[in-house]
């Protein structure tokens, strides 16, 4: 029984650990997709921002549109880069952390604040506080996000937008 009860720990919490530290050596490439996206962002570059999904990835923004895939992410990106009140202002990440579950799968949760949006008709919004919340999975060398949800902190007091 004593052999077994260290094979549990190994495989609990021993392993877990070492996989944690290898994994960590594919932080930057995480970090690289996430700036990507922030880059394209800026530029108004929808194959940028989309390029690190992969061809069947969940992603759902903040207003609840839901897209599956690369291309269909980045055909709506290319819409939404368009829409100069959607556009107008700007992000800057505050909080990044990033966990891998697996040596192969790691979860990102990044808060951004915007400031300067507008609403349709040009009125300034509030600051906003976003979360993105993404899964990615390595396969062979490189990451791919799976799934991307971001969510809006709003101020329940404003009902308005």
């Amino acid at each position: 029984m004593n052999r077994l009860a260290a094979i549990a720990v190994c495989v609990l919490v021993v392993c877990p650990i070492f996989a944690q530290e290898r994994a960590g050596s594919d932080q930057p490439a995480i970090e690289k997709i996430i700036e990507n996206w922030n880059r394209g962002w800026q530029t108004k570059n929808a194959n940028l921002a989309a390029q690190d999904y992969s061809n069947d990835a969940d992603w759902t923004n903040a207003f609840g549109m839901k897209r599956k895939g690369q291309a269909e992410i980045e055909k709506l990106l290319t819409e939404v880069f368009s829409l100069q009140f959607v556009m107008a202002g700007e992000s800057k990440p505050v909080e990044q952390s990033i966990k891998f579950v697996r040596p192969d799968v790691a979860f990102a949760v990044t808060r951004v604040e915007r400031v300067g949006q507008r609403t349709p008709t040009g009125e300034v919004l509030a600051p906003r506080q976003t979360s993105h919340l993404r899964l990615f999975v390595k396969s062979g060398a490189s990451w791919k996000i799976v799934s991307h949800l971001i969510s809006d902190a709003r101020d329940p007091e404003r009902r308005d937008h």
